[in-house]
């Protein structure tokens, strides 16, 4: 009986850590589909430009290579372009017009 109670717990808890990965991975996606910065992600220092936020950014599991405007004089600021990596694999790459 504890057996089943345990493994019940545990799968809950695996269940929610999956449901909050693909929230946060979803979240993360659509902000960059729509050329603005991720939120859960993180820049990777080693790879970051000196002009304020392109780069690669890394989750768990997922990452995006941005490139951008985000100097406060640029005419259109925010994400120019971006590929979007899900394990390693290149899944997308877009340009904004």
């Amino acid at each position: 009986m504890k057996r089943k109670k345990l493994y019940r717990r545990i799968c809950k808890i695996l269940l929610t850590l999956i449901l909050l990965w693909l929230v946060a991975g979803s979240v993360d996606y659509f902000r960059v589909h729509s050329f603005e910065k991720p939120i859960f992600a993180r820049l990777d220092i080693s790879t970051a430009k000196k002009d304020g936020g392109s780069g690669t950014f890394k989750g768990l599991g997922y990452s995006f290579d941005i490139e951008g405007n985000f100097i406060p004089e640029d005419e259109f600021p925010g994400v120019t372009q971006y590929k979007y990596y899900l394990f390693g694999n290149l899944m997308q790459e877009r340009f904004r017009d």
